[in-house]
């Protein structure tokens, strides 16, 4: 029988809720000014700190195009808005916890601004109805010095490219000083094999288990670029630098179609009918997951229009050339418009949308493509 010694006793105490009361830290950066004004100077010192890496920045974009009848309204919040500022801090004595990267201080506060809301309506109440989500029983301690590579939902190609990736430039600083990177398990392997590009080999990677907790004594841990579905320019630029070619780019020549998983939600109910219009109009069927990262960058660019339904396919806009061409198709149950037309008119691209229907008894998301308003589209262009 396994006897629990004080400090493992104490530390599960300190994770009951209704002992020691679990709150939210809304800003790092107040969190840490409050512990470093409580401090003498000697602790100050050498205690937790940050600094400003990349400024906010406003971004003003086009009108989308489409031969319906305009949804101006479901794109008035994305034709206009200002990033949010990116900060290195370095958090002593804290813990990493689960796949989406979740930051709590020594008394396990959780620091909300490095994970995203996704599909609650706020972190705050989440933790009520859940409020042993970040329990655990026991914790290992790492000796060294560890940077976070973690974003909530980072196995996913979209929020790889555009909440991780983007955070290796914040460390560039303190580059020499991290023993070693932390990543979730779930990450492809195909994710992983393109970071020596970006500085980082095989051996500093440390895959975190879903329910394992980490407490580390010195923590390297870099804001989520910018808002959820919104990159901010330098985000972009930097993935660019590192993974494009350094020669000219081709005259780009390709049509293509990104064709939905099998696995995919939000599937294109006569996705059959389509293929066979765009292959009457010259394009390609391209199933980007059985490519790799830099096949699909290669093909990216050479490509001169893309036609694809609204999901993580799109990050491959990344690599385009400027004044290519998307058309984007939605459906009425997810007409999100932040991802890919904000980052199409960040690179210059023209962009254009369709919105499906969605027939009477069909699965969240599915949707149908009327065959003539592609047809007209393709003909606009």
């Amino acid at each position: 029988m396994k006897i629990f010694s004080f400090k493992s006793l104490r530390f599960i105490a300190k994770q009951i809720p209704f002992v020691v009361p679990a709150r939210l830290i809304y800003s790092c950066r107040e969190w840490i000014d409050g512990q470093n004004s409580r401090a003498n100077n000697y602790r100050a010192a050498r205690s937790s700190w940050y600094e400003l890496v990349e400024k906010s920045k406003s971004h003003i974009h086009k009108l989308p195009q489409t031969i319906q009848s305009p949804n101006k309204a479901a794109f008035d919040h994305n034709m206009s808005y200002k990033t949010t500022e990116s900060y290195l801090h370095m958090i002593r004595n804290c813990f990493l916890y689960r796949h989406k990267g979740i930051i709590l201080s020594n008394y396990h506060e959780c620091f909300q601004e490095f994970t995203h809301d996704f599909n609650i309506s706020s972190l705050q109440q989440y933790f009520r109805r859940h409020p042993f989500y970040t329990f655990s029983k026991r914790f290992t301690t790492v000796i060294g010095t560890g940077a976070v590579l973690i974003s909530p939902e980072s196995q996913n190609y979209y929020h790889w490219m555009s909440d991780v990736l983007p955070r290796i430039k914040l460390y560039a600083r303190v580059f020499d000083q991290i023993d070693h990177f932390y990543v979730a398990s779930s990450v492809p392997e195909k994710f992983l094999e393109i970071l020596p590009a970006f500085g980082i080999p095989a051996e500093k990677l440390v895959r975190v288990a879903d329910l394992e907790k980490l407490h580390f004594q010195n923590l390297f841990v870099a804001s989520l670029p910018g808002s959820e579905g919104r990159a901010p320019q330098w985000a972009v630029d930097y993935i660019r630098e590192k993974l494009l070619p350094g020669k000219n780019p081709v005259n780009p020549f390709r049509k293509i179609y990104f064709k939905r998983g099998e696995s995919a939600e939000r599937k294109i109910i006569n996705e059959d009918a389509l293929e066979g219009l765009l292959k009457s109009r010259g394009f390609e069927i391209i199933e980007p997951d059985v490519l790799s990262i830099p096949e699909q960058v290669s093909l990216m660019q050479e490509t001169s229009v893309v036609v694809s339904a609204h999901g993580a396919a799109l990050t491959n806009l990344l690599f385009v050339n400027e004044n290519s061409t998307v058309i984007e198709l939605f459906s009425p149950d997810y007409f999100r418009t932040d991802c890919y037309y904000t980052l199409a008119n960040m690179l210059k691209v023209n962009y254009w949308y369709i919105l499906g229907t969605k027939p009477n008894g069909a699965k969240w998301g599915d949707i149908l493509i009327p065959e003539d308003v592609l047809s007209d589209t393709l003909e606009k262009l």
